[in-house]
């Protein structure tokens, strides 16, 4: 599905899927996993800033999943520091401006998965 077809609450099942709620829920900047659930179930609004990061999110995590990567490397993935990434997290990247690295984390993501 293309990613702009998505709902926000699907965008965010089909994220907590590959990244966990934890995950989730930090590149919300929530302060709980509770937060992605209501996400999920509409009974909260994803907030436009928050929506443009989970989106990015997405997109690289999906474009992993496509490639080969299961979602407990994926996980791991965005939680390690990255040398292409100015040796921080893609998670804290995301989090802090996921405009800035956004095709520095599309090359990165493909690496991962040996492309």
């Amino acid at each position: 599905m293309h990613l702009d077809a998505l709902d926000d609450a699907t965008l965010v099942d089909q994220l907590r899927t590959l990244l966990g709620a934890r995950l989730v829920a930090y590149l919300a900047g929530a302060p709980s996993t509770a937060a992605v659930s209501d996400y999920i179930t509409h009974a909260a609004a994803v907030p436009d800033h928050v929506r443009a990061r989970l989106k990015v999110a997405y997109s690289v995590a999906a474009l992993q999943h496509q490639l080969g990567a299961t979602p407990s490397l994926i996980q791991a993935w965005f939680q390690g520091r990255n040398s292409r990434l100015d040796d921080r997290a893609p998670a804290q990247v995301i989090a802090d401006d996921p405009g800035r690295f956004r095709g520095t984390l599309i090359a990165a993501a493909v690496t991962l998965v040996g492309g």
